[in-house]
This record gives structure tokens, sequence and C-alpha cells, in this order.
């Protein structure tokens, strides 16, 4: 007879090895990528691109060197951060709120569904000027701006989240004296977080956006603002070493996201597991 543990075992390290072995694979395809794109730029600048306007890969990264070591590069990298938190947290913390709202009480949904479907349907772009002209030139335009992407993603995300709770879990659950605020709790939340974090992933982009755009229209400091100077002035290098910073920072947040998602869904690994 097969020893029912080891067998388990045996199976465990096999598909250890085999999730090792699919992240190399990822690894290492994407630094051949990386490498490639890398290779090609170097290349064709200067000979079938023009290196005043496109520069080039060692060009940037020296730029980039000297420009993380200058006092306003922090300065602008301050501007940019608060705006992002900040826009990220009201956003995130309005859209989810309201979702609970709208996706548990049905008249709600019913009163308010047009509404937010017709202000979702506007160029958000299109409200930074508004937004600029009613709250001023210094951070809150972007701040409320960066909310603004940040609100639907998770609204729309949390909503939809709701709509999965299965309606014959909820029914049994009030059969057996739940209250509303048990079924939110208890049924409806838990099932929804894994559409919450997936929001929060998504929208850590929309709200470098935001702020980013709101920079680009009227702003006196900020990584944006930065990147719109060295553009009018014709220096690739800057504009394309501010667009990496961003990216970089960008990469940063979703990763620290990307972990706590891990974490706080562990429970779903534990029951695909064979």
């Amino acid at each position: 007879m097969v020893d029912e543990a080891l067998l388990c075992r045996r199976v465990a390290v096999e598909t250890a090895a085999e999730a090792r072995a699919r992240r190399m694979a990822v690894l290492i395809g994407r630094v051949s990528t990386l490498a490639l794109l890398l290779g090609s730029w170097a290349w064709l600048s200067g000979r079938l691109l023009d290196a005043k306007f496109f520069s080039d890969p060692v060009t940037v990264v020296r730029t980039i060197g000297r420009m993380v070591l200058t006092a306003s590069f922090l300065a602008n990298l301050k501007v940019t951060m608060t705006e992002l938190f900040a826009g990220y947290a009201i956003g995130a913390a309005g859209g989810l709120l309201l979702a609970t709202a709208v996706g548990t009480i049905g008249l709600l949904h019913r009163v308010v569904h047009p509404f937010l479907l017709a202000f979702y349907s506007i160029p958000k772009i299109a409200l930074a000027p508004l937004f600029i002209m009613w709250f001023g030139l210094g951070m809150l335009p972007k701040i409320v701006l960066a909310a603004v992407f940040v609100f639907f993603i998770v609204f729309m995300n949390t909503l939809e989240g709701l709509r999965t709770v299965h309606p014959g879990l909820l029914n049994v659950a009030r059969v057996m004296g739940a209250s509303p605020r048990q079924l939110l709790t208890t049924i409806s939340l838990p099932t929804v977080v894994p559409f919450v974090l997936t929001a929060l992933r998504i929208a850590v982009p929309e709200a470098m956006i935001g702020a980013v755009i709101g920079e680009f229209i009227a702003a006196s400091a900020g990584l944006g603002h930065a990147v719109l100077a060295a553009s009018n002035q014709f220096n690739t290098p800057a504009v394309l070493a501010g667009v990496i910073v961003l990216l970089a920072v960008v990469l940063a947040l979703d990763a620290i996201v990307s972990v706590i998602e891990r974490r706080l869904l562990r429970w779903r690994a534990v029951e695909t597991a064979p």
C-alpha cells in the first residue's frame, strides 16, 4: 500500500518545483525581452532614428542618475507622490463605500445608476481643466482628478463583486435570523474581497495618470511638470528619464499591492491545492 502522506509530500514537492520552473521561465523571458528592446533601441539610435529626438539607453540612464541626485527631483517626487496617495485613498474609499451602499440597497441602485453611468462616460481628461478652474493651481485639483480615476475602478469592481453573491446563500442566512449587517459582514464583504483587491491593483496606474494629467495642464511642481518642462525644451533624455521614473514608481506600488493581495488571498491557494 502506498503511503498517502508520502504521496502527498511528493506531489507537493513536484508542484513547488513546477512553480519555480514557471517563475524562472517568466523571468528569463522578461529579461530577454527587455534586453532585446534596449539593444534594438541602442542600435537604431543614430542609424535609422534621429538620436536628438529618440536618444539612446545609455544617455537616458545617465540622465536618470544625474536627475535623482538633485533637490528639485526629490521635491517633484514628493509632490507627485502626495497627489497620488491622497487621490488613491480618497477614490478607493469613496468607491468602496458607495458601491457597498448601492449594491446592498436596491432602491439606491435604481436611483443613482443612470447618473453614475453618465458621469463615468465623460472622458476623465476633459474634467482636468474644470478642476483647475474650480480648485486652483495647487495640489488639490490633481488629487481630485486622481481620486476620480480611482473611484470608478474601485466602484465598478466592488459592485460587480457584490452581484456575484449567491441569492440562495443570502436567503438561507435570512431564514436563520441573520440581520442585514450580518449579511453584509459575513457573506457579502468576504465575497467581494478578491474584486476589491484587483481593483486596488488596477487603480494604482490610474491614480498616477490622474495626477500627471493634472500636472501637465497646470502645475509648478511634480514629476509631470518636470517632464512637460523638458519636452518644451526638446530635451528627449530628460523626458524619457522622467517617464521611466514614473513607470518605476507605479511598478513599485503595484508590487506592494500584489504582495498584500497574495497574503490576503492565501486561502484561495489553499482551496485550489491538490
